[in-house]
């Protein structure tokens, strides 16, 4: 898969985003708010990777926080700009590091639905925690293994696996372990983790597993 295939994916079905994510029953950006609503505090900075039509900092926006948004479809940005909630959103492909902002720039970074289209995660975690001010939560969704997949590669676990999706595009599902790995390398303390199972589009197949993570950057 091209790393732009889920951009213009995204750029086609933007008008009709929302709604379709009320068909699918997804929530998982509500779940993802309500993980956060704990460490948040109104007036401070949240930075949304990937934001797509604002879906999930919207939420943040209302509890009184100041949004700034990255996506690489312009089509969603539109989308989200008429809901004028955003202090500044911009269009960057967030694939591309270092992300234009300087270090320690936000209290708080969340990433909903997207990183199921990357496979390596580790440069865009990388550069988020530079980017992240001490305490600050990085939360975001990622689509994970089952215990079926696991099994099926024994002793050789990898890092991620990528699959076929009813979506039209393949995605990519990430290991636990290369997760809390990458959390364990940059100093990010896991604070909640919470399974979510989303509708895969498709009635002959599985609904997809998905996780909710919320990291803590150390304030040391």
């Amino acid at each position: 898969m091209k790393d732009t295939d889920h951009l213009k994916s995204h750029d086609e079905f933007a008008s009709t985003y929302d709604s379709q994510v009320k068909e699918y029953n997804s929530y998982s950006n509500e779940v993802l708010f309500g993980m956060c609503f704990e460490y948040i505090e109104p007036g401070e900075s949240l930075l949304d990777l990937g934001l797509g039509t604002g879906l999930s900092s919207v939420h943040f926006a209302r509890f009184g926080l100041e949004v700034t948004g990255l996506d690489g479809s312009e089509a969603m940005l539109n989308e989200c700009r008429k809901k004028s909630f955003a202090k500044e959103l911009k269009r960057h492909n967030i694939q591309q590091v270092p992300l234009p902002y300087l270090d320690r720039t936000f209290s708080h970074i969340i990433c909903c639905g997207v990183f199921h289209f990357f496979g390596n995660l580790l440069l865009i975690i990388k550069d988020s925690f530079r980017i992240l001010q001490p305490g600050g939560i990085f939360a975001f969704t990622f689509a994970a293994q089952t215990a079926k997949e696991k099994e099926s590669f024994s002793e050789n676990l990898p890092d991620y696996i990528e699959t076929p999706s009813a979506w039209g595009i393949s995605i990519f599902k990430h290991s636990d372990e290369y997760i809390h790995s990458i959390a364990e390398e940059l100093g990010l303390t896991i604070l909640k983790e919470q399974k979510v199972l989303i509708d895969s589009g498709d009635n002959d197949t599985e609904d997809i597993l998905f996780k909710v993570i919320v990291m803590q950057k150390n304030v040391s």
